[in-house]
């Protein structure tokens, strides 16, 4: 179940300090790769973030499979670490979640109040693409 690897995953990086779960979501930037130039649309763009993102999502056999590319190491990251929960992961599922689900994660409080926001429509996409 979504919600079991969403603690699971908090409970992971719970051990590291503040700065070092930044650090954390750096490092998973620079292991993500890239999304091609030409999904870089207003269509696949996540608005309200501190820097841009896309995403993109389709239905495989009745799982998701999400790619994303940001320009910002943060945003890649977070983006990063909340895909890696969902991808490959039943579209159905996917769709019945919502922005609380997330709270065990326990990344929203090391962003600013505009990475939160971007982070909050982030997971608004995700769902949507799922639906």
């Amino acid at each position: 179940m979504i919600k079991d690897l969403i603690k699971a995953k908090g409970d992971e990086i719970s051990v590291l300090e503040g700065t070092d779960r930044l650090q954390y979501l750096i490092d998973l930037a620079k292991e993500a790769g890239a999304l091609e130039d030409k999904y870089k649309v207003d269509q696949n763009k996540i608005f309200g973030c501190a820097s841009n993102l896309w995403v993109i999502g389709k239905k495989d056999n009745g799982n998701m499979k999400y790619q994303f590319d940001a320009d910002a190491f943060i945003t890649k990251g977070t983006t990063k670490f909340v895909i890696d929960i969902l991808n490959n992961q039943s579209a159905e599922e996917i769709s019945k979640l919502s922005k609380e689900d997330f709270k065990p994660l326990g990344i929203m409080e090391l962003l600013t109040a505009q990475r939160q926001s971007g982070l909050s429509n982030l997971l608004d996409f995700l769902i949507k693409l799922a639906k």
